[in-house]
């Protein structure tokens, strides 16, 4: 791994103008032009073990060297690598794969960039902050490289605050035999600095006023085996709180990072590197309400975001609802299962006023092990297997770079080969679903299914407004990406 040539600390005044080239990029736009600025890096830790580190790949920004990370091998046995280093303003990007290879992509293509080849380096300009991933020889499942170009840090809180529990940087192994999470409180801030790696868990219960923050690393790669649960980053009944910018590495096959019973959080900039298989999903909102995350990069390996019901109770009316989420502006990557995924667990009093906005699916696969044989799995899923409601859910501004499946809504009696049941001893229904603006780039089916369960549960009121795939516009419900039962009324495409 390279050494950091050059470090350096930028004010609060730039603050305005890397803003809006975020926003920017965010949204697809052309991106401005930007005075270049010598980035901020991060150190990786001096005593970071050596299977932590990527050797991969030879990265620069500017002329500043980026040491890289490895998050683990994915479902293929193949390393993911990743590094971060703040933008204040433009910058050129120089990568060198250190192995051969013939062809790249810089994705997603929204980002509208264009890279230049010399030798084995490839180099491109940003202008703002953006999370970039390269991909070799159209691999997906290779040996790929995600960049988080973040902007500067400001409010740094203060190490001496006795309300801040404040990692600086250095590797910090908190993995010890019968070690418990790192607990926070309620007013209390968990700070990861930059250049810090924090190996273990974070856990907060029945707390308000919560604050995870910090550009460092939240590292997960063993079992705990002990009375709490085996997440990385579990919040629990937590209220008025926010989760910002840190990186969660979960090199193992357990949830990343979950919310429950929880309502009024904001979860900002978040990244996962969790490509694990399986069961590694990215970040869990569980029985919550009043929910915004805005920023996200996720690469799991099962659900990128799932939006769940979790309960003791067997009626779901009796059991907590969801609603009043909002994900947007984010970037995800699933190598099995679903990228954008609502259920499988949906016992809730309902589901509803959900939106998912302004998002690229870089990548998704269905299983390693059983390719082709779920066909419930998809880039955008909606899986329902208990009686309950689910209204007014929107899927707007939604770009699909590969997939399998494009979009699946289903109502069914269990999942995956019967390891989740279900219980359609109530009734239940899925309507005021919405579909807007979403364009598939994908060599997969496109398929887009709609199965309810019974004339009594039938999905309903469901609309396709400009779906694109492949450059052409489905235009009528006679398009055959369709595949719909008998048991799916009033939808139509426009």
């Amino acid at each position: 791994m390279g050494g950091t040539k050059k470090r350096l600390e930028i004010g609060s005044l730039m603050l305005p103008l890397f803003m809006a080239a975020f926003i920017l990029v965010l949204a697809g736009c052309t991106q401005p032009d930007v005075k270049e600025l010598p980035v901020v890096s991060y150190a990786a830790p001096a005593e970071l073990p050596a299977n932590y580190r990527s050797s991969d790949y030879t990265v620069e920004a500017g002329e500043i060297d980026i040491d890289l990370y490895n998050g683990g091998n994915n479902s293929w046995n193949n390393p993911v690598s990743y590094g971060y280093f703040d933008m204040p303003g433009g910058t050129t990007i120089k990568i060198t794969p250190n192995f051969e290879y013939d062809t790249y992509e810089l994705v997603p293509r929204s980002l509208g960039l264009k890279g230049k080849r010399d030798g084995d380096t490839i180099s491109f300009s940003l202008n703002g902050p953006a999370n970039v991933t390269l991909v070799l020889d159209g691999n997906y499942q290779g040996r790929v490289l995600h960049l988080f170009a973040e902007s500067p840090e400001t409010d740094i809180p203060d190490p001496s605050d006795p309300n801040v529990i404040y990692f600086a940087p250095g590797f910090h192994d908190l993995s010890g035999y019968g070690t418990a999470p790192t607990m926070i409180g309620s007013g209390q801030t968990l700070y990861i600095s930059g250049g810090a790696v924090v190996r273990g868990r974070v856990r907060a219960d029945n707390a308000t006023n919560v604050t995870i923050r910090g550009r460092g690393i939240l590292l997960n790669d063993y079992r705990s085996k002990d009375e709490y649960d085996d997440i990385a980053l579990s919040l629990n009944h937590i209220t008025h709180s926010t989760v910002r910018d840190i990186i969660v590495n979960r090199d193992t096959n357990s949830w990343t990072s979950s919310l429950y019973g929880s309502s009024d959080v904001q979860v900002l900039n978040y990244k996962a590197v969790s490509p694990r298989f399986a069961s590694s999903d990215g970040f869990n909102i569980i029985s919550s309400h009043d929910i915004v995350f805005d920023g996200s990069f996720i690469h799991s390996a099962d659900d990128s975001i799932a939006i769940k019901g979790l309960s003791h109770e067997e009626d779901p009316a009796k059991a907590l609802p969801v609603y009043n989420i909002t994900y947007k502006n984010s970037q995800l990557w699933s190598d099995a299962n679903n990228a954008i995924g609502i259920g499988a667990e949906t016992v809730a009093a309902y589901f509803k006023d959900i939106t998912f906005q302004n998002i690229d699916v870089l990548y998704n696969y269905d299983d390693r092990d059983h390719p082709d044989v779920l066909p419930d799995r998809s880039a955008i899923n909606i899986f329902a297997l208990h009686g309950t409601e689910f209204k007014d859910i929107t899927f707007e501004d939604i770009r699909v770079e590969k997939a399998k499946r494009l979009i699946n809504v289903q109502m069914d009696t269990s999942f995956y080969f019967g390891a989740i049941q279900g219980n359609w001893a109530w009734p239940g229904s899925i309507s005021g679903i919405r579909y807007k603006n979403i364009t598939s780039y994908s060599d997969g089916t496109n398929e887009i299914k709609l199965n309810g369960w019974s004339k009594d549960r039938l999905l309903s009121d469901i609309t396709f407004d400009n779906i694109r795939i492949n450059g052409k516009k489905i235009k009528d419900p006679n398009d055959p990406h369709f595949t719909v039962n008998a048991y799916t009324e009033n939808w139509k495409v426009k």
